[in-house]
């Protein structure tokens, strides 16, 4: 289990939530269950104007992490906030909603960038509608800190992602065309819940203002 790090993280993992009482619990529980290796990681959830549990039930997980909140709505600012205090020699943003499919995603990850000296390493991902396909998804990308401390999500949504991760890989030298080949773990290491219930994509996809 993941314990609060004393000297300065390998890796803080940001995890923006915003209403998540009936759907953190399998991210919890992935991430309870990492085996570390060694490494230092720090675990951060920005609450998002929640106005349900989901506070109260990532507590009750028994998961060390830092708990802080972002009054502005939005994943962006939400990721922006996290980021702020993040740690870590690396980051990586995920989503309450997901979770982890390998008890040591966070150990294969951090040895793979580590050994290498990687700025920016793809994750490869499950879901039946886009698995690898679509790459501007910031979930899918763990990113050396200093490397992007330039950027900011922007204050909208759905797709804030797009415009951050395109300023970030632009950076790294590749084009739209090219992301695909950024250096991959080949084992699928993370679940995207896409299009449950609630979340900002299924929203939209309904029609709804968000």
């Amino acid at each position: 289990m993941p314990t609060l790090c004393e000297r300065d993280p390998d890796l803080s993992i940001i995890v923006p939530v915003y209403n998540l009482e009936e759907y953190i619990t399998p991210m919890l529980d992935s991430l309870k269950a990492q085996d570390m290796g060694g490494y230092s990681v720090e675990i951060i959830f920005v609450l998002n104007n929640c106005t349900d549990d989901t506070e109260g039930v990532i507590r009750r997980s028994g998961l060390d992490c830092k708990i802080i909140s972002c009054e502005i709505q939005g994943c962006g600012p939400a990721r922006n906030a996290g980021l702020d205090i993040a740690q870590g020699e690396y980051v990586w943003m995920i989503d309450g909603d997901d979770w982890l499919l390998s008890d040591t995603a966070v150990k294969q990850i951090l040895d793979m960038v580590k050994r290498d000296g990687m700025n920016i390493l793809r994750i490869p991902f499950s879901h039946e509608k886009y698995k690898y396909n679509y790459f501007s998804m910031v979930m899918q990308y763990v990113m050396r800190r200093d490397y992007i401390k330039e950027f900011k999500f922007p204050n909208y949504q759905p797709a804030e992602d797009d415009a951050f991760m395109d300023m970030v890989l632009r950076k790294a030298g590749y084009s739209r065309d090219t992301f695909m080949f950024l250096p991959s773990i080949k084992k699928e290491l993370y679940y995207y819940n896409y299009m449950r219930p609630g979340s900002n994509m299924y929203r939209y996809y309904l029609g709804e203002k968000i």
